[in-house]
């Protein structure tokens, strides 16, 4: 089905629940306009598309908009001979996209940093991890604020791989991410670590989908948000165990820094568990910084506002901690020691 035949989604879907399609849409939501694609550059050498998008196999609004706006695909594959690639994306055109397809035949890391002082963003990524493969794997939204993003991600992990996936998201003014990955055989494991920073009037909603489609395969999601001012963060997450998956182990928490009483946060964990021999547990919590915190650090020289920036970078530098890959990991917590230091 193509963009246009598509209904408008409204807000009782509950993927448009926070979020409105007009909103995000760059221009008018009955149209479809021609978006230029944003400069990739894989380990400081420019590249251009290979492929284009399939128009037929998308059966979802933000799917099929980014596929039909602009159609070019850089096919991206990692093996013995690249098998750590980083990404720069740049978008510096009133509207801009870009669309990624990744191939993971053998063990690797790949880091993403987007940048650009575009209007609007949108970001596809599809990535297979095929059998026997650790994939490490790191995003930073790092995009002027002013800016609006629209970002899909489809991942599926075959049997006896990993994915570790580490995000950090500060950048533009409005974020709609809708993040879906597929554990499609025995002993697939995903440990997925999204840490998000809201400030002045920042909206960044995420939604993530962890489909549990084989047995004894395992995952973990964790979403920290930290919201100042006025910003605002939305986490909904679906984490759905299909039948005959017997020995799955998931789980998904998310938590929330609010600090300030007009910052909101949101999270809305469910859970679809339709085997019976799983461990499956989901949870969400919200707090402020307490008084005596920054007290505390008052006392030991620190001024009320760098107290609490070192608080807020404590709590998302947490996301990372447990991260393996070296790369990704220090890729992460740079961009966060930037960004909170700035």
């Amino acid at each position: 089905m193509s963009y246009l035949e598509m209904p408008v989604p409204n807000r009782s879907e509950h993927l448009w629940r926070y979020t409105s399609w007009k909103k995000i849409h760059p221009t008018k939501v009955d149209a479809v306009p021609k978006i230029e694609s944003a400069t990739v550059t894989i380990n400081g050498l420019v590249t251009k598309p290979s492929n284009t998008t399939s128009l037929t196999l998308n059966n979802e609004i933000s799917r099929a908009f980014l596929a039909e706006s602009n159609q070019e695909l850089h096919t991206i594959i990692v093996d013995d001979e690249n098998k750590d690639l980083s990404i720069e994306i740049a978008g510096d055109n009133k509207l801009n996209s870009c669309n990624l397809n990744f191939e993971v035949r053998s063990s690797g890391s790949i880091t993403i940093c987007i940048t650009g002082k575009t209007d609007w963003f949108g970001l596809s990524i599809n990535g297979t991890v095929q059998p026997n493969v650790q994939l490490s794997f790191a995003i930073v939204n790092d995009l002027a604020e002013s800016a609006t993003m629209l970002r899909t991600e489809d991942w599926s992990i075959a049997r006896d791989s990993t994915l570790e996936y580490g995000e950090l998201s500060s950048g533009g003014s409005r974020i709609k991410s809708d993040i879906r990955t597929y554990l499609k055989g025995n002993n697939s494991t995903l440990d997925q670590n999204i840490a998000v920073n809201c400030e002045t009037t920042r909206v960044d909603d995420h939604h993530i989908e962890i489909h549990h489609q084989s047995g004894y395969s395992s995952s973990s999601l964790s979403v920290k948000s930290a919201c100042a001012d006025k910003g605002h963060a939305i986490g909904t997450g679906l984490l759905a165990i299909e039948e005959d998956c017997d020995k799955t182990d998931a789980g998904q928490v998310f938590k929330n820094l609010l600090l300030s009483p007009q910052a909101k946060a949101e999270s809305i964990p469910e859970l679809e568990v339709l085997s019976d021999d799983v461990s499956a547990a989901h949870g969400a919590a919200s707090s402020s910084i307490e008084p005596e915190q920054i007290h505390y650090m008052m006392a030991r020289g620190y001024t009320p506002e760098d107290a609490q920036a070192a608080i807020v970078e404590g709590f998302l530098i947490s996301s990372f901690a447990k991260m393996k890959n070296d790369t990704t990991r220090q890729f992460l917590l740079d961009a966060l020691s930037k960004q909170t230091h700035e």
